[in-house]
């Protein structure tokens, strides 16, 4: 047994894809307004530790040459 074919349009009392994307930016924001810190964090360390890592390197290459 099937069900008959509804009258509504298939997308009859869903939200319109704009008042999709307002729903969203009211409720998340943009990528600009989301808290950067973090990321901060993890490329300051990274640039860090990649610095300390060259300069043990160069240090090592002194040392081996002597």
């Amino acid at each position: 047994m099937t069900t008959p074919p509804s009258p509504d349009p298939p997308d009859a009392g869903r939200p319109s894809r704009k008042e999709l994307d307002r729903q969203v930016r009211d409720r998340y924001g943009t990528w600009r307004d989301q808290p950067r810190g973090l990321a901060c964090a993890v490329i300051g360390a990274f640039m860090i530790l990649t610095t300390a890592a060259f300069v043990f390197a160069v240090v090592a290459v002194v040392m081996a040459m002597r």
